[in-house]
């Protein structure tokens, strides 16, 4: 899915793998900040189980509000990431950026959905990705 790493793996086909890849591409600050990314802080909020890093109190009261305190529709709406959001300044217009996405949205429902059942064991934690 990633044409960049397909022609440096043609042009070094004995010797280039993924690992080569990141090491190429990133650097330890984002990897840093890629570990919050796929294992993101929770708060627990008057019961309402939401992610650190999107938390805002008015909008918490406001979506409470909206939707009466109704738990499964607030804490999706506080919840909520657009991937794309994440990544609309570093768009490379030649890959495939809507399936790219897809795939990562996956990827980060499978490491959420096993980071949440081994830090909240007892808990029922849904992870759903929507398009």
């Amino acid at each position: 899915m990633i044409k960049e790493f397909i022609e440096y793996k043609n042009a070094n086909p004995n010797n280039f793998n993924w690992w080569n890849y990141v090491n190429v591409k990133a650097d330890l600050q984002t990897a840093l900040a890629f570990a919050k990314f796929f294992y993101p802080e929770i708060v627990e909020i008057e019961g309402y189980f939401l992610l650190k890093d999107k938390y805002n109190e008015e909008l918490f009261e406001s979506w409470k509000l909206e939707f009466k305190n109704e738990k499964v529709c607030v804490e999706k709406m506080m919840n909520l990431y657009e991937l794309k959001d994440f990544f609309h300044i570093n768009i490379n217009v030649e890959e495939e950026e809507n399936e790219q996405t897809k795939i990562l949205g996956n990827i980060l429902k499978l490491f959420w959905s096993m980071s949440f059942k081994k830090r909240f064991p007892d808990r029922n934690i849904l992870v759903e990705v929507y398009e």
